[in-house]
This record gives C-alpha cells, structure tokens and sequence, in this order.
C-alpha cells in the first residue's frame, strides 16, 4: 500500500499556480490524482490549456479536468462590484521597457503548447465521485477561486465528511489585494468561499496574503533557477521575473525585487508543516453583501467568537525554507 499523500490540486493556473502543480507533480510523496481547473487568473480555456502545458512538460499522466467557466453568483449582478476590477487599485495598466502591458499571468505560460487533452469528465462530477469512492484519505488543495469546490459540496454535501482537509490559497487577515477589504481568489466568488468555509470539512487551512507575502522569491532565487540550465527551472525562472517586474510596478513588497508565489505556498505545507508560522485556530465567515466589504474573509479573533473555530489561519512563512524545497525539487527534474 502506498503511503504517499493523496492530494487534488484545484487550480486557476497562472504563473504562480503552475509551481504548485509541479511541486505537488516533482514530490516523491504526493499522490497527485487529478487536477481541476477554474477560472479565476484566467478564462478557464487558458487554465486548462496552462495546467496542460506544466503537466506535459513534467512528462506527468495525471489528469486533468475543466471545471466552473464563472462564479457561482457574483457575476450575476452587473454592478456587484461596482468599480473595482480585483486590480489592487491601480486604475490603468503600466507598460514595461519595451511597451508591453505588465501583468502577474500572461495568457499562455512561457511552456510548450500542450499536446495532451483535458480529461471528458466535467471536473465538479469528476471531485464528487472521486471523493465519495474514497476512503477520507484525499487533501484538497484549492489555488483559485472556490468555485469548482462550493459546486461540489451545493450538489453532493456528503463529501464533506470524505475530504481529509482543505488548504486553500486565498482570503487575508490584514493584507489584501482586489480591494481595500478582500483577496482576488474569495473576491471573485464570495459565495463559493462561505460554502467551503461552512460545509463541516473537519479540517480547512486558509493561507492568506499575510502569509504568501512573506514567502517570496527573489532575483537571487531566480539566478540560482537559470543556473540549473534544465528547460524547467528556466521557465521558472522566466514566471518569477514575470512576477516579481509585476509586483514591483503594482504591489511593491517588504522585500525588495521579490514577488510571492502564493500557491506553491499550500502544496510545501503538507509536505512541511513549519513552512507557515504562527497559525490560529478562529472562525472566519466571508462577506457575501456586495458591498465596500464583499469577498472579505472576517476572522473572529474574540475569546468567545459568535459561531465555533471552523478555520486554520497562517499569518507568517519561512521564505528560506519555501524556496529551498521548491528549487531542490525542480533541480530533481532532469
């Protein structure tokens, strides 16, 4: 019987959702049953077309699956979210040297087109059964917005109890990015994030901002990528420039010349649990109202919350040993 940890990766693949992937692809203990892809960074034709192109690229069979093309609701009402386009503020695009408009997720990933297809299987079927057939043993871990996960527990509730646990990449406790009060990933599907954060799932980790911020790879990082020289870690190399040009004309950080690669941050904390520090056990609900507030992760930090702790949430990383873990794994691949 293996002992690897069997894990669901839920993706909206850009740039820093395609290090997830391979990181969950590259461990040697990670079994990695499928990947459903969302839209969220992207239109979900180039999710699923970008999670093609890293698991092709790893020479990887597993499988890949198209899920929810939109929100479950937010979209709905044309003036839900009035001004605010999930762009940390900034109200035109920046060009770079050469006249091109900077952005943290290009449309295609600086990979090989893909020649291998999405699985049939619609993705939100495809969790369903493949949990209900489970022994409990499944981690998911959700790096988009949770749409494809909240239609799931809406259609068949039962999961719940099937699931092992849910990390899941988004929400912030002080820091945030689509507007003054929210992260893009629960912004973008605000009623999507309430269903997961309220369907029971025995244990649920929420990596916010607070925390991938503090997780970043800098110019050092992607030296040390390139000198690799593998086909791999170039491409790695060429998303941590993507994002760290990215960060530094739309969200500077603490740590100069440096961008986070949120999603990878999740799939290193089930391989090593000290990669995120100083986690809190608290109730966190999300703001479905639509207003100045909607998509905000409300972490209850009272002694005596309203409603029981229904979540795990990191406010700090080790950035060393983050990108240690994830370089050395894509050193591996030859």
């Amino acid at each position: 019987m293996s002992d690897k940890m069997k894990v669901i990766l839920d993706c909206d693949t850009g740039s820093d959702d395609a290090v997830a992937i391979l990181t969950a692809i590259l461990s040697p203990r990670i079994e990695l049953l499928g990947v459903t892809t969302v839209a969220g960074n992207k239109e979900i034709n180039f999710t699923t077309d970008n999670t093609l192109r890293v698991v092709d690229m790893l020479r990887s069979d597993v499988p890949v699956y198209r899920g929810c093309a939109t929100s479950m609701v937010a979209k709905l009402l044309p003036n839900r979210h009035g001004d605010y386009t999930g762009m940390t503020g900034v109200k035109q695009d920046k060009l770079d040297d050469k006249g091109e408009v900077i952005s943290y997720h290009h449309d295609c990933l600086p990979m090989p087109a893909p020649t291998s297809k999405e699985r049939p299987e619609h993705g939100v079927w495809w969790l369903i059964d493949t949990l209900m057939k489970s022994e409990g043993d499944i981690t998911l871990i959700p790096t988009g917005p949770l749409t494809n996960i909240g239609m799931a527990l809406r259609l068949e509730p039962r999961i719940a109890g099937k699931i092992k646990q849910i990390i899941f990449m988004g929400g912030g406790f002080k820091v945030f990015n689509a507007t003054a009060a929210s992260e893009f990933n629960i912004w973008a599907d605000p009623e999507a994030a309430q269903i997961v954060l309220t369907s029971g799932v025995k244990t649920i980790t929420m990596v916010p901002l607070d925390a991938t911020h503090q997780a970043n790879f800098t110019r050092e990082d992607e030296a040390e990528l390139r000198a690799i020289g593998t086909p791999l870690a170039i491409a790695v190399a060429d998303l941590v420039d993507e994002r760290i040009v990215a960060y530094n004309a739309y969200q500077p950080q603490e740590l100069a010349d440096s961008a986070p690669i949120h999603d990878a941050l999740c799939v290193a904390y089930l391989l090593d649990p000290e990669v995120l520090t100083d986690i809190r056990h608290m109730r966190v609900d999300v703001d479905i109202s639509g207003g100045f507030a909607d998509g905000q992760t409300i972490c209850d930090t009272r002694a005596y919350p309203d409603r029981p702790e229904n979540c795990y949430v990191a406010l700090g990383a080790d950035r060393l040993r983050f990108s240690r873990m994830v370089i050395e794994l894509i050193r591996s691949f030859r």
